[in-house]
């Protein structure tokens, strides 16, 4: 009987963990520092997808900002142009750079003035069902 519970036990541990486990990471999340007079910020990082198949984030919010969109910088004519996205995919067994000119979160309204080593929690939100939550450090950049 004790060994048959081990087993039972051993599985059951399993399940949970492999119920946990994630299919997304994010390194390296970072916020750009603005002057106070700033309304709009943005938030850099890098998001792995270590699934066979694509999965999408959807969305992100934070409690700290009164909106966050995802943009994507484009450059036609010389010029520069922050473009809403309604998600961004990610495929099976790659990464997308969240970068200084390219994509970005877009953090708008902050409820309060952020300087370099405030720390702001963002939570991204996944097609998949996921919502993970990431600590972004401010830097001088």
């Amino acid at each position: 009987m004790k060994q048959s519970m081990k087993i039972l036990f051993l599985f059951c541990l399993l399940a949970a963990t492999r119920a946990g486990a994630t299919e997304i990471l994010v390194t390296d999340p970072w916020i750009r520092e603005a002057p106070p007079s700033v309304r709009t910020l943005a938030a850099y990082m890098t998001i792995s997808n270590t699934s066979t198949h694509a999965v999408g984030l959807e969305s992100a919010t934070s409690d700290d900002f009164e909106m966050v969109d995802i943009h994507r910088t484009e450059t036609q004519e010389g010029m520069s142009h922050m473009m809403k996205q309604t998600g961004l995919q990610i495929k099976g067994g790659e990464n997308v750079r969240l970068e200084p000119g390219g994509y970005h979160l877009m953090l708008m309204q902050p409820r309060r003035h952020l300087q370099a080593d405030d720390t702001i929690i963002l939570k991204l939100h996944f097609d998949n069902g996921e919502d993970i939550s990431v600590a972004a450090v401010v830097r001088k950049q």
